[in-house]
């Protein structure tokens, strides 16, 4: 257990480190306007992506004892939700050709690849996790954040220096995951001998409720760049991605591992794997590193990114109290991923997302990048108070 704990989190944590070393990377080279458009794709294209981890990956990591028997049980997860998954992808992909203020047909070709692709990329990691194949998993992550960003810079420098180029570089790096991903699916030998259709009555992440779900998580996840771009512009949105790159994406990307960690073994009845030493234990290092950043922040922005991000630095330690507060809240939704506890789930999200348009809004407008990051702040502490009173008879036992 030990050295699958450290095979997964220092995986997690080098994926970590190449994410902010390509952010750096592009920070140097990318005018803040062009990274802010691309920051504007991205937060299009995560819509499908946190819609596909509602409904198909947490139901992949909801049945990953029976997967681990079985991997065609994962074709009929698939074959149940694809017709809400192509409805929903098809939204998003009109979202983006109207949202987005371009005439450059391969750009908006690029940004439907990236969108199909980031969920087709959260699929196969939940899909791996279910498998308890933690090198495999790990590889996949660090293939994404390693390639996709020095791959943007090498076509962003050597071919034109457009946004469609870094899309591209973002694009070739996905499709390189998810033929990793596809490998170990054929190596995977599927069991002649269950039945695996006696699953199929058991996916309860089919139909609108888990799409709904994705949705509102999507929404607190990404209107703060939104809301930026619509009131102010595509430079100030690109500064802010910056920001939430360095200091809130690790922090997410900390949450999904953990996800993809602990559900499969959560969900499976003979395991005991949460304990209150293990969990103090992270909350310690979480607000260790917290209090890290707020004596430091002006250091690390000082060799860590481009001169016209650095006068933000002060934001960094806020923006990474609004991740802890939010990871620890996600991890405990755990409980709620069962058949009578769906619409729970979906009252909780509904009501973080009225409040964080209503702060959101008026922040931004009032403060800007500033007001944008409190409002983060806010709305962290609603979620892991609604989390706690909704949760009070379902949390997970600690032992």
């Amino acid at each position: 257990m030990r050295r699958e704990i450290l095979i997964h989190y220092g995986g997690y944590s080098l994926s970590s480190i190449g994410a902010m070393f390509g952010v750096s990377l592009l920070s140097h080279i990318v005018p803040a306007e062009i990274y802010g458009t691309v920051a504007l794709y991205i937060a299009i294209a995560t819509l499908f992506q946190t819609i596909v981890r509602e409904s198909l990956s947490n139901a992949i990591m909801r049945y990953s004892v029976e997967i681990r028997e079985d991997k065609t049980i994962l074709s009929i997860l698939i074959k149940n939700i694809q017709a809400p998954l192509f409805i929903s992808y098809t939204t998003v992909c009109l979202f983006c050709f109207f949202w987005i203020d371009t005439e450059n047909k391969v750009e908006q070709i690029l940004s439907f690849a990236l969108i199909l692709l980031l969920g087709v990329s959260v699929a196969g990691e939940a899909f791996l996790s279910s498998l308890l194949k933690r090198l495999s998993c790990v590889i996949h992550i660090n293939m994404i954040q390693w390639l996709r960003f020095p791959l943007a810079a090498v076509f962003y420098l050597y071919v034109s220096k457009t946004t469609s180029s870094i899309l591209l570089g973002f694009v070739i790096a996905f499709l390189l995951t998810a033929f990793f991903d596809f490998i170990i699916w054929k190596n995977t030998k599927p069991n002649q001998n269950l039945k695996s259709q006696r699953f199929v009555e058991l996916n309860i992440f089919k139909g609108s409720l888990p799409v709904l779900i994705g949705f509102f998580v999507w929404f607190v996840a990404l209107y703060d760049r939104i809301a930026l771009e619509h009131i102010f512009n595509a430079e100030m949105l690109g500064i802010y991605f910056v920001l939430m790159q360095i200091a809130y994406m690790p922090m997410v990307a900390f949450m999904h591992s953990s996800a993809n960690y602990l559900f499969p073994l959560i969900f499976d009845p003979s395991t005991k794997i949460v304990s209150k030493k293990n969990v103090t234990i992270g909350i310690l290092i979480l607000f260790s590193a917290w209090i890290f950043l707020f004596l430091t922040h002006q250091w690390l922005f000082s060799w860590l990114v481009g001169e016209q991000y650095r006068p933000y630095s002060w934001l960094i330690p806020w923006l990474f109290l609004a991740a802890i507060l939010n990871a620890v809240s996600y991890i405990f939704h755990a409980a709620f991923y069962q058949i009578e506890s769906m619409k729970t789930l979906l009252l909780i999200k509904g009501l973080v997302a009225v409040l964080y348009f209503c702060l959101v809004t008026l922040f931004a407008y009032l403060y800007a990048i500033e007001g944008v990051v409190f409002a983060n702040v806010c709305v962290s502490l609603f979620l892991g108070g609604i989390t706690w009173y909704f949760g009070r008879e379902k949390r997970v036992a600690l032992k």
